[in-house]
């Protein structure tokens, strides 16, 4: 670039006698200090890249970067940068002035998404780097654009066809933030709504669930609430915050629905060799610490396929609290009914406290001992956990 040195805005001779925050802008225009061969240079590049000047108006963006935009050849792309690219961190927790703030010479994969001309959501890292002239003044930024598919959940993670139609129409509901009626039992339908939330590009911390009122989740910023059951609709629905996307999930269609998106999952009984894959994901996604043997996971992908993923579900439960650091045949049921943890709480005076406690620890352990995040995983107030955990003598060195 004639007339601009690439310089570091963090190193000591950049930042020396001046305040990061303060810099003196030059405008970066396509006549002066852009050349043309440098434009040229850009475009040849597989990586979508955009240059900003020092008012972070666009001043390029290379034909990878287009692509991924969804600008075609000959539109006009201009403007500031975050009225062009639409970033959910734009406002609250831009990189480029977070860069600027701290003189960081660059930040890189910086983990945000930004939006398509077309309102599709663009999960990537970002990197940027500042641009200085010679005295070490901010003239502008370059971004590298990176594309990052969040991750799938356990129902949508296969390779089959059926798995693959599935994450094409996780992406177009996720773009469409339209509510929607997942037809299919529980673990599916949360896994496939919080699946479409990610997609979305809101974070995890915007994903609730329903508790029966709207004051469990906090209105502002707004995202995405599950409920799950009939006739739950319109009782989410109702006085429901500005924003606020609704997923409601139920295991047959029944009441009145005309108006609503519609998706019917399919059985696990489709997914032929995926539900292997599908149940190994769950349960790396339920405990990340945990493995399960080859023999268990064939087992419980029979009994998925036979019994559904509700079943399970409450399987997985049992076997995780009974496991060390291994899910093996032994905590799971031989005839249905008969698993190693049972057998272990009837040796002890008394099975239902020994497993009250077992669940409490296991949950308080959990959630690093703060005391109202596992009341909250468990259904109940602070002080009934306090008294429980009282009672059955659970202690933080114990």
């Amino acid at each position: 670039m004639q007339g601009l040195e690439f310089r570091s805005l963090g190193g000591p001779e950049a930042n020396k006698n001046r305040n990061p925050r303060c810099y003196r802008g030059v405008t970066l225009d396509s006549g002066d200090h852009l050349g043309a061969s440098w434009l040229q240079v850009l475009d040849q590049l597989d990586e979508a890249v955009i240059v900003l000047d020092h008012q972070r108006v666009l001043r390029h963006v290379n034909q990878a970067a287009r692509r991924l935009l969804g600008y075609e050849e000959g539109q006009p792309v201009g403007g500031r940068c975050r009225l062009t690219t639409r970033g959910v961190d734009c406002e609250n927790a831009c990189p480029l002035t977070f860069a600027l703030e701290t003189g960081l010479e660059t930040v890189q994969n910086f983990a945000t998404v930004y939006h398509s001309i077309d309102g599709r959501a663009l999960h990537l890292d970002v990197t940027i780097i500042p641009l200085a002239d010679a005295a070490g003044e901010f003239r502008g930024a370059v971004e590298i654009l990176r594309p990052n598919q969040p991750r799938p959940g356990f129902f949508t993670c296969g390779r089959s066809e059926t798995a693959l139609g599935m994450r094409q129409r996780v992406a177009e509901l996720a773009g469409r933030n339209c509510d929607l009626i997942l037809v299919g039992e529980r673990p599916s339908c949360l896994d496939v709504a919080r699946t479409i939330h990610r997609f979305s590009g809101l974070p995890d911390e915007l994903f609730n669930t329903w508790g029966g009122c709207w004051d469990d989740p906090t209105p502002w910023p707004p995202g995405t609430v599950f409920a799950y059951g009939h006739g739950v609709f319109s009782e989410v629905d109702e006085s429901r915050p500005e924003g606020w996307r609704v997923i409601v999930g139920m295991p047959t269609l029944k009441g009145d629905l005309d108006g609503l998106e519609i998706w019917e999952l399919p059985p696990p009984a489709e997914f032929g060799s995926d539900l292997t894959r599908m149940i190994g994901a769950w349960v790396a996604e339920i405990a990340p610490d945990k493995s399960v043997s080859a023999a268990a996971l064939e087992r419980l992908v029979l009994m998925a396929g036979e019994n559904g993923l509700e079943k399970v579900e409450r399987t997985l439960a049992i076997a995780l609290a009974a496991a060390s650091d291994r899910i093996d045949l032994d905590h799971l049921p031989v005839d249905g009914h008969r698993t190693a943890l049972v057998d272990e709480l009837m040796k002890t005076g008394n099975p239902l406290a020994a497993l009250e406690e077992m669940v409490l620890r296991e949950v308080v352990e959990r959630c690093g001992w703060r005391m109202q995040e596992a009341a909250e995983c468990l259904g109940i107030s602070r002080v009934t956990l306090w008294r429980k955990m009282k009672d059955l003598g659970i202690e933080r060195n114990s």
